[in-house]
């Protein structure tokens, strides 16, 4: 019953669509004044731009002969000229520079404009996306960063999570996630339901899942990198915003026109005042198989981010910034037994950092651009058990990481389709770990290390666009002091462009990796944050290397695109491991190699007013390990086959709604014995499950002085409650555990229906 409904809903927005679409006139221009191209299309279009004539003095454009929208031939306007176009109210516009240190250098051909929604854009090997523009993504209340990443394919969130994306077979520890060069090692909120960065802030989002810049490291699955707007705002802006978890406020100001400015955000959950439902859904994921649960004023879990940024501009050619982050997540929550026992558990986790971007424009020729970045995580957790008589006993995790860096970034342009950036990196690594038992009486070290390493890191990237090819090549030479080791890392993407609809491409990248989460499962009841951050060291955990070749085609025309990826991922220096924090001749290190294969596929048609798009992936990962299942590869513990999607956004004037139906193969799971052994890993596969998301939006004010929008979503909109996941958890019930290893198998299901509300007032 719930297939036919869904396609029936499908159907229906397909036909309207039809009677959606915005008027095209055709247009034809070779080397035309910019004041030439936007008379006539006043007259066509029957609009008015309003602009200071100084700014498109010595700007021409060429179009070839086509049919566009207007606002299709707005956007190759401000691609090609590097000018701002802004809508006041459909028919009067404001053309404005850009006020980007960045428009200086040669614009980068966008490869797919609306790749899945508009705000989201393909340039050759990169997606860019900016939360502002985009409309509706099933499901995503207003714009969640990470979450609208998964409806990428080959982007999957196993667990149902926002922050946990496992790209192309890699896990989330392996995603370098930056917001202004500062690292995040922990980005999420409410164990990584919902982003730890606000989306409401003017932000661009660069994302790479293959042949990487050489500028980039450190991690070897995807290249999250967010970067907020270097524009002066010319007066002060005001954005708020309220949804069932938290509210939010934005504000932009100058301070010295053109030269000083400043942006500034805060974030703040209601949920240890307020339960909503959402809250409740999300919670009841989250703490499944835990004695956590009935959250009230008591018993309390919260979250808030704050980030700012001072923008200075001496001159036209120079532009400073200073930037930092502040996300914070805590829990505190007390239960009691029916022997009076009493159960506190207290958590805080914080991701903090600070950066500075220098950007140096010295001639049509060189640039330079110069950051230092230094970022904290801490993580503190605490359970302990209050016995009668004044007796108690504790488990304690700690876990802190500090990351700081300078990068010295060049770029030189050598003639119009030659360019060559290269630069210099010194990074530090200081990761320490601390797991303990203790009581009235005494203390016990479970398990306790501190590492760092320093990394000097050379790199150039040589990219090269003739006629019809798109060609880069990178080196990125590591050389890690502390470890005595070395990594040299080739990076390429070759395109070409067979015809004006048919392209063909080819990757291949090397990359590595030293900072790394491992899994532990002694006393921790935090089923989504049981994990540690961990530093290679030559005693300890291998350095993490990858290397990845990929081939693909796009094929597009004015309303169609079909983008098919191929890949074939190596990783080595993955570890099975054993803390033995009863008996520690138990711990052990299991060295390990993988391997991921598979086929992203995108589908989409494109209208004006109405955008349908179908993805599917297909992907096997295995592992094998020394001494571990007979020395043969298994499957990966997240490994989902086959994940479909088919989705649609339709737009109505002021008015949007999208609807997502997603499917998956099931995750794989292992074995138990009679014995409560382990008798295989991965080797049995869940039944596959589905979800049909919805979210709409509607724009109540539009004006040039404010604005208010309203909307709502709906996740899992029919209630398909799954298992997801079956997962071993080792026994300590009786001494004889210790010494010969029992399990038990704990199921976790999926999120159920999920309703999430928000209004947005901007001035």
């Amino acid at each position: 019953m719930r297939i036919p409904i869904i396609l029936s809903i499908f159907c229906l927005f397909f036909q309207t669509s039809w009677s959606q679409r915005t008027e095209k006139i055709q247009f034809s221009f070779n080397s035309s004044e910019v004041e030439k191209v936007i008379h006539e299309i006043e007259q066509k279009f029957n609009v008015r731009y309003s602009y200071i004539d100084s700014i498109l003095i010595d700007k021409k454009i060429t179009i070839q002969k086509n049919r566009f929208s207007l606002q299709e031939i707005n956007l190759t306007i401000e691609n090609q000229t590097g000018l701002k176009i802004i809508n006041i109210d459909n028919h009067y516009y404001s053309i404005s520079e850009q006020e980007n240190i960045t428009q200086v250098h040669k614009l980068e051909d966008v490869l797919i404009e609306g790749f899945l929604s508009t705000g989201i854009n393909k340039v050759d090997q990169k997606l860019t996306i900016k939360p502002d523009k985009i409309e509706s993504l099933p499901g995503v209340t207003d714009v969640d960063l990470l979450l609208s990443l998964q409806q990428l394919p080959g982007v999957k969130s196993p667990n149902e999570t926002a922050t946990g994306l496992h790209i192309r077979g890699g896990t989330p520890d392996q995603n370098q996630i930056t917001w202004n060069g500062i690292r995040l090692y922990h980005s999420g909120h409410l164990f990584g339901m919902i982003s730890g960065i606000n989306p409401n802030i003017e932000q661009t989002v660069t994302y790479i899942n293959k042949a990487a810049s050489a500028k980039y490291g450190e991690k070897i699955s995807s290249i999250i990198a967010i970067q907020t707007t270097d524009s002066f705002s010319e007066k002060e802006k005001l954005n708020i915003g309220i949804n069932a978890l938290n509210a939010d406020l934005n504000f932009q100001t100058p301070i010295i026109k053109k030269k000083l400015g400043i942006q500034f955000s805060a974030r703040k959950s209601f949920t240890e005042w307020l339960q909503s439902p959402t809250f409740n859904q999300l919670a009841e994921k989250v703490f499944q198989n835990t004695n956590l649960n009935q959250f009230d004023t008591n018993n309390q879990f919260s979250f808030q981010d704050f980030c700012s940024k001072l923008i200075y501009k001496p001159n036209n050619k120079a532009q400073i910034s200073l930037s930092s982050i502040y996300i914070d997540n805590h829990l505190n929550f007390t239960t009691q037994n029916q022997d009076l026992t009493i159960n506190n558990q207290l958590m805080a986790i914080s991701n903090y950092g600070y950066s500075l971007n220098w950007s140096q424009y010295y001639s049509p020729k060189f640039s330079q651009k110069i950051v230092v970045f230094y970022s904290i995580y801490d993580f503190d957790y605490e359970k302990k058990l209050e016995y009668p008589l004044s007796k108690f006993e504790a488990f304690k995790k700690l876990n802190r990481i500090i990351d700081s860096g300078i990068e010295l970034n060049f770029s030189s342009t050598f003639q119009k389709n030659l360019n060559l950036e290269y630069g210099y990196q010194i990074l530090g690594n200081d990761a320490s770990h601390l797991f303990n038992n203790y009581n009235q009486e005494f203390g016990i070290d479970l398990s306790s290390k501190h590492i760092y390493n320093i990394s000097h890191v050379g790199y150039f990237d040589f990219k090269y666009k003739p006629e019809t090819w798109t060609i880069n090549i990178g080196l990125r030479y590591v050389k890690f002091n502390n470890l005595k080791a070395q990594s040299i890392e080739p990076r390429s993407y070759i395109q070409k462009k067979i015809s004006n609809f048919f392209f063909l491409h080819f990757s291949y990248e090397k990359r590595s990796q030293i900072l790394s989460q491992i899994k532990e499962n002694f006393a921790n009841d935090l089923s989504l944050e049981n994990y540690v951050w961990v530093l290679s060291s030559n005693d300890g955990y291998p350095i993490i290397k990858s290397s990845q070749t990929t081939t693909g085609i796009i094929f597009k025309t004015k309303k169609w695109l079909l983008d098919i990826d191929t890949y074939y991922k190596n990783i080595n220096g993955i570890s099975s491991y054993t803390f033995g924090f009863q008996n520690q001749n138990e711990s052990k290190i299991v060295p390990g190699i993988g391997f991921t294969k598979g086929i992203d596929v995108l589908l989409q048609m494109a209208t004006p007013s109405t955008r349908i798009w179908s993805t599917y992936t297909y992907q096997d990962s295995k592992n094998k390990f020394e001494n571990i299942n007979e020395d043969n590869y298994f499957q990966t513990n997240t490994n989902i086959k086959h994940a479909f999607s088919l989705s649609i956004n339709q737009k109505w004037s002021n008015f949007s709604i999208a609807a997502g139906w997603f499917i998956y193969s099931g995750k794989p799971y292992g074995l138990l014995s009679d014995t409560d052994k382990i008798a295989s890993y991965n080797s049995e596969n869940l039944s596959s499950y589905n979800h049909l998301d919805i979210s709409c939006a509607y724009q109540f004010l539009n004006t040039k002085e404010s604005k208010i929008k309203v909307g709502f979503s709906l996740y899992n909109a029919f209630n398909n409650h799954k298992i997801i996941s079956k997962e071993f958890q080792r026994r300590y019930s009786t001494q004889d555990d210790f010494i010969n290893p029992k399990y038990t198998v704990q199921n976790y299901y999926s999120l159920g229906l999920t309703p999430n509300i928000f209004i947005r007032v901007l001035f």
